[in-house]
């Protein structure tokens, strides 16, 4: 029997007082987790994240506090700091920070964003070394090989998930460049307000050592709101290893965090001592995931476009619909019907919101029909039987083929080839049977449901109803068969749910992954860093109804 995996141990842990002093609410946070903290102006949110700053206790692990209130300096494209002014700046930041006034002034700006472009570059130019001091050492045969991902390729992501394509690089006399998509380079000091914002909020959360607290305060105060949530949400999934304890009014990102590692405390009151805060009053919430609660939530945060889908909040296929639609924010409904109802109930009620629903359905063996009729009332039917089954379309077995190829010193091709017949073998006869007994049975479901009997004909039926449905078992199995015969490998994946099946694990073990939850995060990974591959499943897939 497998046993229970233990609870990571928490980074840091809190007693906070209450208002009057006489009882403590126990707080934590673990690598992964978020705290997040809401709340009206004036009940103490500020003040909260400055207490949790300083009263830290024994514990280790470093926290990196970023002041919402604080200006944006960017005087250059870099580092304007010396490595001894470096040094010295960082006692009078950390004594400075520890006073009671820094929760409303902010002290040498200019230089704290140097401070951060110095470290910047540092790191750059650590890696940079690293590599090549393998070549060198003839350990290598590419500088590139076995070095870890750059800042700058993570600075790159973190920007792409809030929907700003903008790449950067060092220039030959040590400062940064920007650089839009069509390739045109400009200093960062040129940046727009809200991406220098953006820059040097991720670099501080990027740069932070490992295992550090990240506390946050008013992200949306760094960010514009349109892409405020998306970015913070990317920059707590760069940084697993870290903890992050947001002070925020935005509801909306809530809606967008992973319930499942995420707490969420209301802070309504606090008191003073005074010019320190002695108290708070704070609510931790009990978050429920089921349909009801997730729609009111994502509602009350206004101003996000919907998606509702199959499944929960903790699956896989949730992280790959955020890639796929990421301008709207995803909310998992269970079912199917669940997601008929939540995007049917919001149309109906239009024109008492300005939220919009749609949803996304599996294939499901639906006919061409029933794809129209879904289509419209604004839901979208997946081209393959379920979700899962996008992650092993031919062309991006052959993207993460070409990696593993590369890692492996094998023939990348040769691999996503054998691994595609190693997939179509492993459907046995019994495989087969239970394949296409399982698409009989839905399209049983769905004739069924068509042809339900309206009021009237209830009224007149009597006590017995009679529903005549015609079984396609014959042409599922046929259909199967011939895809295996015909090599048709992509076609099993378009019209059958081969989860229940070993045709996953057949094709992950020949790409040399454990599982094949570890071959969907490299794709997931791969459309991560590769633009192109992710913009080409968004066309197969389709747009929204």
């Amino acid at each position: 029997m497998m046993q229970p995996q233990e609870e990571a141990p928490p980074l840091m842990r809190w007693a906070v007082p209450s208002q009057d002093g006489t009882k403590y609410l126990g707080l934590s946070v673990r690598a992964g987790e978020t705290l997040v903290f809401v709340g009206p102006n004036g009940a103490g949110k500020s003040a909260l994240s400055f207490w949790l700053s300083v009263n830290k206790g024994d514990w280790p692990a470093p926290i990196v506090r970023v002041i919402a209130h604080r200006r944006i300096w960017l005087s250059s494209a870099g580092a304007e700091m010396t490595t001894s002014q470096r040094t010295q700046t960082e006692a009078t930041f950390e004594a400075y920070d520890s006073q009671p006034n820094s929760r409303t002034t902010v002290v040498l700006d200019e230089q704290r964003s140097a401070r951060v472009l110095y470290d910047l570059l540092a790191k750059v130019n650590m890696r940079n070394a690293h590599a090549a001091d393998r070549y060198d050492r003839g350990e290598v045969a590419a500088a590139g090989d076995g070095v870890e991902e750059g800042m700058l390729a993570k600075l790159e992501r973190v920007f792409a998930a809030a929907g700003m394509a903008l790449r950067f690089r060092v220039t030959d006399t040590g400062g940064f460049d920007a650089v839009t998509e069509a390739g045109t380079p400009y200093p960062i000091s040129q940046m727009s307000d809200g991406e220098k914002g953006a820059f040097l909020l991720a670099s501080e959360a990027l740069l932070a050592p490992p295992g550090s607290v990240l506390l946050v305060d008013e992200p949306e105060r760094h960010l514009h709101r349109s892409i405020s949530s998306d970015f913070i949400v990317a920059l707590t999934l760069e940084r697993p290893d870290a903890g992050f304890i947001l002070f925020t009014h935005d509801l909306d990102l809530l809606s967008k965090l992973d319930a499942t590692s995420t707490t969420v405390c209301t802070v309504s009151a606090v008191s003073w001592n005074g010019p320190n805060p002695s108290g708070w009053a704070v609510r931790i919430e009990q978050r429920k995931l089921d349909v009801p609660d997730s729609v009111r939530q994502a509602i009350l945060g206004g101003r996000s476009k919907l998606l509702f889908v199959e499944g929960e909040v903790s699956s896989l296929d949730f992280a790959l619909y955020r890639l796929l639609f990421p301008d709207r924010s995803v909310v998992p409904c269970g079912g199917g019907e669940g997601v008929k109802r939540a995007v049917a109930g919001l149309n109906e009620s239009e024109s008492f919101h300005w939220v919009d629903g749609r949803g996304v359905l599996d294939g499901d063996a639906r006919s061409a029909n029933e794809v129209a009729a879904m289509a419209a009332k604004k839901i979208l039917v997946l081209p393959v039987n379920e979700v899962e089954n996008l992650y092993y379309l031919s062309w991006i077995v052959d993207a993460v083929a070409e990696h593993q190829g590369l890692t492996l010193g094998e023939d990348g091709a040769s691999m996503a080839a054998e691994a595609r017949g190693a997939a179509l073998t492993s459907l046995n006869d019994q495989n087969i049977r239970h394949l296409a007994s399982e698409n009989a049975i839905k399209v049983l479901r769905q004739q069924a449901m068509a042809h339900l009997p309206g009021a009237n004909e209830l009224m007149q039926a009597g006590s017995t109803v009679t529903i005549n449905l015609e079984s396609t078992y014959q042409t599922q199995e046929a259909d199967l068969r011939g895809c295996i015969d015909g090599a048709d490998y992509d076609g099993v994946l378009e019209r059958f749910s081969v989860r229940s099946s070993g045709f996953l694990t057949a094709l992950a073990k020949r790409l040399r992954f454990l599982n094949h939850d570890d071959y969907e995060k490299a794709v997931r990974s791969r459309l991560l860093s590769t633009p192109e591959l992710l913009d080409r499943l968004r066309t197969v897939v389709g747009e929204l109804p």
